[in-house]
């Protein structure tokens, strides 16, 4: 199992959210198809703004809002659950995350004049501005190096960031998705579904710019 370390890549930093709306517009960039190829993510991620959904952040939703779940969760496969998916005779391992569901102006389902489920926003958003890259070591560990997006508004005002709380949501977001990943992937592989040399994708579920 490799080793997973967390590293905030800035000094002391003020943020206050100031519930401006900028981070509440989705970025589904057009060059990518549906599948984006593992060599193309981190290319995919510095042109993309999608809000991910923990199954935590979608049934908080589901239950604040009394929404279905349809509403305000994209994915390319029919949602039911599980993110682990194989496709074209089982050579394809299609991880499809569930993302937030965009309007026509790619602004958030929930966004109306702010937040309307500001309490019960998903811990992607709760994240913001800061983003993470993740970096492998030669010897296969990981590193989660975590940066901020200085254009935020909300950045030099109110209190100093908490780092080690900004570390430990990073660290819980990352290893429930890998231990959901992990966890399916086995399944999958116990049932003879994964063929051999398959290829990992990620998916871009909803409207592209």
């Amino acid at each position: 199992m490799p080793q997973v370390s967390v590293k905030t890549v800035f000094r002391d930093v003020r943020f206050k959210c100031q519930r401006c709306g900028t981070c509440c517009h989705h970025k589904r960039p057009s060059q990518f198809d549906s599948l984006v190829p593992m060599d193309r993510l981190r290319e995919f991620w510095e042109k993309s703004n999608l809000i991910y959904q923990t199954n935590e952040d979608i049934e908080n939703i589901r239950r604040s809002t009394g929404r279905q779940i349809v509403d305000f969760v994209d994915t390319l496969f029919e949602y039911d659950g599980k993110c682990v998916h194989v496709d074209d005779g089982n050579e394809r391992i299609i991880l499809d995350f569930p993302v937030m569901k965009s309007k026509e102006d790619t602004t958030c389902v929930f966004y109306e004049c702010g937040c309307r489920i500001y309490a019960d926003r998903p811990r992607a958003c709760r994240l913001f501005p800061f983003r993470v890259e993740e970096e492998e070591t030669p010897q296969g560990d990981i590193i989660l190096n975590i940066g901020y997006n200085p254009t935020c508004p909300g950045i030099g005002k109110g209190k100093k960031v908490n780092k080690k709380a900004l570390e430990k949501l990073v660290v819980e977001q990352f290893m429930d998705r890998s231990r959901t990943v992990a966890t399916e992937i086995a399944q999958l592989a116990r049932d003879g579904k994964i063929g051999k040399g398959a290829k990992v994708f990620r998916t871009m579920p909803g409207k592209r710019e």
